[in-house]
């Protein structure tokens, strides 16, 4: 009796020893980036490797019993561990596509796991090849026909199975238990909720930016990240904290710039921002008297008035030589600031000296 669901396309396979140091998740998606390396034409080289790329819907297709979530978390994981390489290598256009290449030298993909793409037929047929990131030349990883020919690294699986059937199961029940995916698009919104003591409802505008974000191969982590570092630039400062809302965030128009800023503020150790500057490591925060400062402004022109301090005294010389006096209220207090600022770390620079 036969079995529709028995080896009648190519299995998606996985080394056992390989899912315990990675993970069973990360171990199938590793494999099938392997496949896509080893056994195919697709992709290109890019400093000294060797790079696919799909669509996170296009690994989808290729995974259909995994969500969306559970694909990105895997990725994630992976780059973590530093096995995969993941970057955004065509610099020439705003394109957030997803290149992948393996780290073959790392130590978990060392001893009895060997994945050397050197042992297969396409490596031959690349030989020589050195193409630009055009992807309209490019061949897209699910044009390639999964044939039971691709597959011819693969170990035989006609040996023996049936007396490690219960073991096999029995593990893998043990390690994937069935429960729902975390909802990614929530998660990103408590956290916002939670560094911005912001109270944002999941109502259908707020979530829609976030969940569309999370469909361009964005993945929660970096969306949190982008909180993470707006907030530490906006919730203390009185003129942008308002604009500190997952609209403005997570807009299509914003998002992508704040991202690769966040990621250099975090690759620079998260430095706190005091006053709309970024502080260097070891610096303190200088505080504004912002009472000190307004009360001042309203009296700086008045006859008779004197500085009553080192700070006072900076600000009053500046305030003279920028030619406050001639600017509107509006304009004056603005420049104003400036100012307070500027003599409030020349002040403190000369009571350190």
């Amino acid at each position: 009796m036969s079995s529709l669901l028995l080896l009648k396309t190519r299995p998606q396979i996985v080394i056992p020893e390989l899912a315990v140091r990675l993970g069973l998740n990360e171990a199938l998606l590793l494999q099938q980036v392997q496949y896509w390396l080893s056994e195919t034409s697709s992709g290109v080289d890019h400093e000294g490797h060797r790079w696919i790329y799909n669509t996170i819907e296009e690994w989808r297709e290729q995974f259909p019993y995994f969500s969306e979530s559970t694909i990105k978390r895997a990725f994630n994981n992976l780059k973590k561990l530093g096995v995969l390489n993941i970057e955004q290598i065509n610099k020439r256009t705003h394109d957030r596509t997803n290149y992948y290449s393996i780290n073959y030298e790392h130590v978990l993909l060392s001893d009895e796991v060997k994945l050397n793409p050197s042992n297969s037929s396409a490596e031959r047929i690349r030989t020589g090849q050195n193409d630009h990131i055009d992807k309209r030349k490019m061949k897209r990883s699910n044009n390639i026909k999964m044939t039971p020919s691709n597959g011819a690294n693969c170990p035989d699986l006609t040996e023996s199975t049936t007396e490690n059937t219960q073991e096999i199961t029995t593990e893998i029940n043990s390690f994937c238990p069935a429960h729902a995916e975390p909802d990614q698009a929530q998660i990103v919104l408590e956290h916002f909720n939670k560094v911005t003591n912001s109270s944002y409802r999941d109502g259908k505008t707020t979530m829609g930016h976030i969940r569309a974000r999370l469909s361009e191969n964005y993945t929660s982590d970096d969306l949190i990240l982008v909180t993470d570092y707006i907030t530490a630039k906006w919730l203390n400062d009185s003129k942008m904290c308002d604009y500190l809302r997952p609209k403005t965030l997570f807009s299509p128009e914003n998002c992508m710039e704040y991202f690769e800023k966040a990621q250099k503020w975090n690759e620079a150790g998260r430095p706190k921002c005091a006053n709309g500057k970024w502080l260097k490591p070891g610096e303190a925060a200088m505080s504004i008297d912002t009472v000190e400062r307004d009360t001042v402004f309203t009296q700086i022109f008045s006859t008779g008035w004197k500085p009553a301090n080192r700070l006072q005294e900076i600000a009053k010389e500046m305030a003279s030589k920028s030619g406050l006096g001639r600017l509107n209220e509006f304009a004056g207090r603005a420049a104003w600031k400036g100012i307070w600022q500027q003599a409030a770390e020349q002040a403190a620079k000369e009571m350190t000296v």
